[in-house]
């Protein structure tokens, strides 16, 4: 067949860590799935014999690709509009590969798997397919470890949907399960692109190359789970986000090895910075590469590793002006965990930062001791 090129899409997970999600162009041709994502574009194909429990579900208000590529389950949403030649054309295509249509009793729990994958789900089909054996206690104990509603108090909001937060563009898709192939390998992202560019800037703010570097770089692992918790928002403290995820490694090894590079003086204000160039970066038209960052006193009263950095952020296109974005990173045994706050008055802030920080790391401490 000829290749059927669609535009207009986005992705959920990235293809790669802190990756580009957005734009995302779909091939399809007789080779395989490909999709061109970011700007400048970069290429992923996936041959057709990769590629399970490929289904296509359609709604009023658009249309979804749901895939499993290694074990990890993917979405395409189409955000541009799309006449029903144009779906019905893809459908035929994606049919042609083994690709169902959902039938309309099953399309709303069909996306709630496909975006949240949410603990309960891991009971049913889905569960079957990304949990091995020991899975629900390790997973139970991983989600346990992020923020909860029960952690803020007031008039705080939830939220799973990443549209809502100006988080979603350096942090996991709220509320959501991963589970990821150690053994799968990505496509690097393009030299120019949003996420190689804010990686090259940690990388000379830390003093690191990037064939040694574990958070951005070469060396970096893969969770086998990771966790993240809804966006918790609110009016206090001129307007409030917050949002955490956490992650469960193989090898404490791995892990001890994050937290050498971790541990380095300048790592808070370098790791604060490099977020705030992905998240200005994905908004803007241009990566910057800001160097007005600063470590963040996070204080706790368990004991435990934590790291933290801060920078102001102004990004007036998605309506930030004087906002402070706050990143703390925390580890322990096969875990580490990360809290990422944007908030806009942080002095008063200060005292629900440390106690969110706090309920964290007593969680990744005291999980770390009854991991098997």
């Amino acid at each position: 067949m000829s290749a059927l090129r669609s535009d207009g899409w986005i992705v959920r997970p990235s293809f790669a860590p802190h990756g580009p999600t957005a734009p995302v162009a779909i091939l399809l041709d007789d080779v395989g799935f490909t999709q061109l994502t970011g700007a400048p574009a970069v290429a992923w194909q996936t041959p057709w014999s990769e590629i399970t429990h490929l289904r296509l579900v359609r709604r009023r208000t658009g249309v979804t690709i749901i895939a499993v590529i290694s074990n990890v389950l993917y979405q395409w949403r189409r955000v541009e509009p799309a006449s029903r030649a144009q779906i019905d054309e893809l459908a035929a295509v994606l049919g042609a590969h083994g690709a169902r249509e959902m039938p309309r009793s099953r399309r709303n729990s069909a996306l709630a798997v496909a975006v949240l994958v949410s603990l309960a789900s891991f009971g049913g089909y889905f569960g079957a397919l990304f949990s091995p054996a020991s899975s629900p206690a390790t997973l139970s104990a991983l989600e346990r470890v992020n923020i909860t509603a029960l952690d803020v108090s007031g008039t705080w909001a939830s939220s799973t949907a990443s549209s809502t937060s100006e988080l979603n563009t350096i942090m996991s898709t709220p509320g959501q399960v991963l589970y990821t192939n150690p053994s799968t390998s990505t496509t690097i992202p393009a030299q120019d692109s949003t996420a190689s560019l804010a990686a090259v800037h940690f990388q000379k703010c830390l003093g690191v190359t990037n064939v040694v570097d574990r958070v951005y770089g070469l060396a970096s692992q893969y969770p086998v789970y990771e966790v993240s918790s809804p966006v918790f928002s609110s009016n206090d403290f001129g307007g409030i986000q917050v949002e955490s995820f956490a992650q469960y490694y193989d090898s404490t090894q791995g892990v001890a090895a994050d937290v050498a590079e971790m541990s380095r003086s300048s790592f808070g204000r370098c790791f604060a910075q490099s977020n705030a160039d992905l998240m200005i970066g994905h908004s803007a038209a241009a990566t910057p590469d800001l160097i007005t960052g600063a470590n963040f006193a996070a204080h706790t009263f368990a004991k435990g590793w934590v790291r933290a950095g801060t920078i102001e952020v102004a990004l007036p296109v998605i309506g930030i002006a004087h906002d402070r974005l706050v990143m703390i990173a925390e580890a322990a045994g096969h875990y580490e965990a990360y809290l990422a706050v944007l908030v806009v008055n942080l002095a008063p802030a200060r005292a629900t930062i440390d106690n969110l920080a706090n309920a964290m790391l007593l969680r990744v401490t005291s999980t770390s001791t009854t991991s098997a």
